[in-house]
């Protein structure tokens, strides 16, 4: 069996794991009964789910990220992601309508320093399109008079402290912490992937830069995917949702191994 073969045969793997699992998102969207009264709860929580399928289904189709360099900062994004909803989820009136006040702060802040920007340059803020534009855009949005602009976390706690509260702390120590490396360029990151010994000996064996091409690792893909059910598990829990679609992560594992028990077959023969 050649590379080409597996590769066509992966990512034909992909492209229904793709749909799959946007028809998994799409299904238990539909069977959240909505309570108008508190819409914010499900804008959020709907996002944030949508949000890892989101970086999944992009992780899973650009191959040539499937490495050290580029997948932890999606990973990582996706676990940050997931303490984020388990952290809302314990007091989802109030912890969704403070992400939504902090999102719109954060525009506010940005649209601040685009007007004063503009006032430096000479420009006339209170008829410039772009300006006209982004008030539009956030005065549309619910609670936009009430919003401040806050400098800090927008829950007032850092990352562990959320995992903590949220029951997440396994995740966060072997996933969101050595990713995180990766996503600040921390010297546990960059000593290993980005520097490599002299081969002068004269010279100590000093490490110097590099920008090494990585072989694929379709491990980081197997991690994307079971964030998201991860992410799926968490919200049935926690809305009494029973989702009905066909699971996009046993189709994927079951043609995975397939695909590995023809290679061995394949091997065995030869």
């Amino acid at each position: 069996m050649s590379d080409q073969y597996i590769w066509k045969e992966i990512l034909k793997i992909v492209d229904n794991y793709n749909q799959m699992v946007r028809a998994e998102l799409l299904n238990r969207w539909k069977k959240w009964q909505l309570d108008l009264t508190n819409p914010e709860i499900y804008e959020v929580v709907g996002a944030l789910v949508a949000r890892q399928v989101t970086l999944a289904t992009q992780l899973a189709s650009t191959q040539s990220i499937w490495n050290g360099h580029v997948a932890p900062l999606i990973l990582r994004t996706m676990v940050d992601t997931y303490i984020t909803l388990a952290w809302i989820f314990e007091k989802p009136i109030e912890r969704a309508r403070e992400f939504i006040l902090y999102g719109l702060g954060q525009d506010k802040l940005y649209f601040e320093h685009i007007k004063k920007d503009l006032k430096k340059s000479g420009e006339d803020t209170d008829n410039h399109p772009i300006v006209k534009d982004m008030e539009k855009l956030i005065n549309s949005y619910r609670f936009a008079d009430l919003t401040e602009i806050n400098l800090g976390s927008w829950s007032g706690l850092n990352t562990r402290k959320m995992a903590e509260e949220a029951g997440c702390m396994e995740i966060y120590r072997y996933a969101y912490v050595p990713f995180s490396a990766a996503t600040h360029s921390t010297w546990n990151h960059v000593s290993k992937y980005n520097l490599e010994p002299c081969s002068n000996p004269l010279h100590g064996y000093h490490k110097i830069p590099v920008d090494p091409n990585l072989p694929v690792d379709i491990s980081y893909l197997y991690r994307a995917v079971e964030y998201v059910e991860e992410t799926f598990v968490l919200f049935d829990t926690k809305t009494n949702v029973k989702g009905d679609a066909l699971s996009s992560i046993e189709m994927f594992y079951k043609s995975i191994d397939k695909l590995g028990e023809e290679e061995e077959q394949k091997q065995d023969k030869s």
